[in-house]
């Protein structure tokens, strides 16, 4: 190393390398971050696995679907139980307090409802309070129909290392998640404080709100994104959202759609704030309800 001028300036050095890190930083976080598109179950960070795994519970409280439950907790973790998994995430709400609010209440009970008649147990197992009496679908009171209950699954796929046993039935006319569908209502709105939101909600024949229902939306040609109905109890379990990039067309679908599925434009609108006129991005309704037989 040089005594005089003229050398290497290790203090310009470290400058310039903190300067170029940073640089970087906030180029991917703030100006260009990553957008993740068709992103996998098994993909999906902590929180949004255990929003899943609520989605599938929530699900399964409603059609008594017990493959379709286990296929879809299959994708998330094709190595483990899946049941141990729901115990495990019953647990960490459990834990971490989400056990204040009926809809919190109704969540782990759907959990627990789904993992413990297969042989799985946890330290939620029973350990949460018992607000107002809460059911998972009232049905509707019809003067010419008689509900039924829906006959126990048969034949039911069991994997080589889990006992599953026919967890019992609530008494509700349930239907199918897979019967058909028809597009009843597409609505666009104004809203700052709603800007530029697809607001989907899902309902069987009889009015009720459908959780656990993948809704799709594709625009530009090939891309898509996938999200689903039930992951914000307090919204409803028919309820989902997805926010649009300004500028964009949207085609909005679930599966057994029959009809033609609605397409929507992220385009400007005017809207009040605060006594101001102010420029958003259009929002939209979009309701889905099973078909009458």
């Amino acid at each position: 190393m040089r005594a005089g001028g003229g050398g290497l300036s290790w203090f310009a050095l470290i400058l310039g390398v903190a300067i170029g890190i940073g640089a970087g930083l906030f180029y991917t976080w703030e100006i260009d971050p990553i957008i993740e598109h068709n992103t996998a179950p098994w993909q999906l960070g902590k929180a949004a696995r255990e929003d899943y795994v609520v989605a599938v519970a929530l699900s399964y409280a409603h059609n008594r679907d017990l493959t379709l439950a286990f296929n879809r907790l299959l994708a998330l973790k094709p190595e483990q139980n899946v049941w141990q998994l729901v115990a495990d995430v019953a647990c960490e709400r459990v834990k971490t307090g989400k056990t204040v609010s009926n809809s919190d209440i109704r969540v782990i009970r759907a959990l627990e409802q789904l993992y413990r008649p297969q042989g799985a147990s946890g330290c939620a197992d029973g350990l949460y309070p018992t607000p107002a009496p809460l059911v998972f679908v009232t049905p509707i009171p019809s003067p010419t129909a008689t509900p039924t209950l829906p006959p126990p699954p048969t034949k039911t796929p069991t994997p080589s290392s889990v006992a599953i046993v026919s967890p019992p039935v609530l008494p509700t006319p349930t239907p199918a998640v897979g019967e058909r569908f028809i597009v009843t209502r597409t609505q666009s709105f104004c809203d700052p404080n709603v800007d530029g939101v697809i607001e989907v909600r899902v309902y069987d024949e009889a009015g009720e709100g459908i959780p656990g229902v993948p809704v799709t939306v594709l625009w530009s040609g090939s891309e898509t994104e996938r999200f689903y109905t039930g992951l914000q109890p307090e919204r409803g379990l028919e309820y989902a959202d997805f926010q649009m990039t300004p500028g964009r067309t949207y085609t909005v679908t679930i599966p057994g759609l029959v009809s033609a599925p609605p397409q929507v434009e992220a385009a400007p609108c005017r809207a009040e704030l605060d006594g101001e006129m102010v420029t958003v991005t259009t929002s939209y309704w979009v309701n889905f309800q099973q078909r009458a037989r």
